[in-house]
């Protein structure tokens, strides 16, 4: 291969980890806005596919390198200190520096997963705290729309003309009306729970002092035999 063709090559390859730096640095900056991203979801997400996307350059370029580097071995060298001898040392150097810029990515992207995954975690925790915020306001089911709009929600696009950021608006959205829905059913079974106790609570009571009252009943029958006994007695004798 000549002199040419290895020079484009590594300009090519370190054209394409300035590109993995770039997404890179979107990995570890990427702003989740509550909502936008089931809750809980650990894959399937924007995460997941920027993560697999720089992975998959990364081997790639680790791949490519190794072959330009036997490419390099393999150019003539010339007489030593000739013009040919000096290019080749040079493409060696260039590729020596893309190489250790290539290890730097690789690093770097490590610690963007990390930043990616806490950067959602945050959100997530920020889109639970707005539904127990919305759970804590109380919502009139009498309520009218405001004037000018109508009292039926927008109907939905197809699935299949939906954009890839309509369809994660969506499933957050169902995914948030089942919470609520889930939330009701909760608090509706609370109510009758604590109904129940209140009742079983107030039986308890009831029963606790009709068992007094027949324990006192059942005292004064004890007390009124004693009493005729003895009258009874009295009467004998006096007889």
């Amino acid at each position: 291969m000549s002199f040419q063709s290895v020079s484009e090559q590594l300009a090519a390859l370190q054209e394409a980890n300035q590109q993995l730096k770039t997404l890179i640095d979107r990995l570890a900056t990427i702003n989740f806005q509550p909502g936008s991203l089931p809750l809980d979801s650990d894959d399937d997400n924007v995460i997941a596919e920027l993560a697999g996307e720089i992975a998959g350059m990364l081997k790639e370029q680790d791949e490519d390198f190794e072959l330009l580097r036997e490419e390099v071995i393999d150019l003539e060298e010339g007489r030593p200190g000739s013009e040919l001898g000096q290019r080749k040392e040079s493409l060696g150097l260039g590729v020596q520096r893309a190489v250790k810029e290539l290890k730097t990515c690789e690093i770097a992207f490590r610690k963007a997963q990390i930043q990616a995954k806490r950067n959602l975690q945050a959100a997530q925790r920020a889109e639970k705290q707005l539904l127990l915020e919305s759970y804590s306001q109380p919502r009139s089911s009498t309520s009218s729309p405001a004037p000018g709009t109508t009292a039926f929600p927008p109907r939905r696009k197809p699935r299949s003309e939906m954009t890839k950021e309509e369809r994660e608006v969506n499933a957050s959205s169902d995914v948030t009306a089942a919470l609520r829905r889930t939330h009701d059913m909760m608090a509706s079974e609370l109510s009758r729970s604590q109904f129940a106790h209140d009742t079983l609570k107030e039986s308890t009571a009831a029963l606790a002092e009709l068992s007094e009252t027949y324990s006192t009943l059942d005292n004064l029958l004890s007390s009124s035999r004693n009493l005729l006994g003895t009258l009874l007695r009295s009467q004998k004798s006096d007889t």
